[in-house]
């Protein structure tokens, strides 16, 4: 069962066309020029208009993947993907199945997660599932997350590190596929607080403690990856794009324990993108994905939670 072949087909994003430039943060923190370019990493960020939402760029993806088809498709389940829905319920794959029904061929399965930087790769768990059950299942991941609704404009340490953005993927049996190697998940018990979205004087806001999540990475998700790297000599990992700091560490610890490794990165013009972050660095990095014979797809965050999937072909 767990030799089933899948891969990642169709991998459409959304990306709000409003652009905020990080130097015109600088400005509004009077700080140096290219101080929070320096810090992050990031030059600029997609963000909503005021009229977007999670929703809304949720559909906008599925619609631009759903519509590539010629013809009307059998999608068998539909999981979404997001920690900032703009309504608590229904959850945003009821929002996405309506305007997408009338390109399929019949309803499917709708999975809602509430998920976060790790969603994308819990998603792949469970879609690699299904295609192991049925050959047949094709799934629609639907991810969308709008942070810059949820922040506060005089938060400077974390402002200028999210974006919004929203992806869709099909996933789907195929010989010539991607084996699951190997795959892991774990929640971090007693740090809800650290990454955390909820109501604050009548307002929705996200907070976070930074210096907690740097030490996640460094105490939970690089010593399991260097368990699933070993002694590979070819392998590619295409990791959640937290932010400069974060991915640097991680990258330092990863080359000195194994100097084949490639770890390519894509968060300077969009910011983290949350549940997108992955697919983002996925489509911007497709021709090294179809070359590569092995890869790991990490994802680590809100929880404090990390997931990750070792695929060899």
């Amino acid at each position: 069962m767990g030799n089933i072949k899948f891969n990642i087909k169709n991998l459409s994003l959304y990306l709000p066309k409003k652009i905020v430039k990080n130097s015109q943060l600088d400005k509004r923190f009077n700080l140096k020029k290219n101080t929070l370019f320096y810090l992050t990493g990031i030059k600029e960020r997609r963000v909503c208009f005021n009229h977007e939402n999670t929703e809304s760029i949720a559909i906008k993806a599925a619609l631009k993947c759903i519509r590539s088809y010629k013809k009307k498709i059998n999608i068998t389940h539909l999981i979404t993907v997001t920690n900032t829905p703009s309504v608590y319920f229904p959850s945003v794959g009821h929002y996405v199945l309506s305007k997408i029904q009338k390109y399929l061929l019949k309803k499917p399965f709708n999975i809602p997660l509430n998920c976060g930087c790790s969603g994308y790769v819990d998603a792949l768990i469970l879609a690699h599932k299904f295609i192991c059950n049925n050959k047949k299942s094709k799934i629609l991941i639907v991810t969308s997350d709008t942070y810059s609704k949820y922040i506060l404009p005089t938060d400077k340490s974390v402002l200028p590190l999210f974006g919004d953005g929203a992806s869709a993927s099909i996933i789907e049996y195929d010989k010539n596929g991607w084996t699951l190697e190997n795959e892991f998940s774990e929640s971090i018990p007693n740090t809800e607080d650290n990454l955390i979205f909820k109501d604050s004087n009548g307002k929705k806001i996200i907070s976070m403690k930074g210096p907690e999540l740097i030490n996640f990475a460094i105490r939970d998700v690089v010593p399991m990856l260097l368990k699933l790297i070993k002694k590979e000599k070819n392998l590619t990992i295409f990791s959640h794009q937290a932010s400069k700091i974060v991915l640097n560490l991680m990258k330092k610890e990863i080359l000195k324990f194994n100097k084949n490794i490639k770890m390519p990165l894509s968060y300077e013009n969009t910011g983290n993108l949350v549940s997108s972050s992955i697919p983002l660095l996925l489509k911007n990095h497709f021709k090294l994905l179809k070359k590569s014979k092995k890869i790991i797809i990490s994802g680590f965050g809100v929880g404090l939670t990390h997931s990750h999937i070792k695929l060899k072909k």
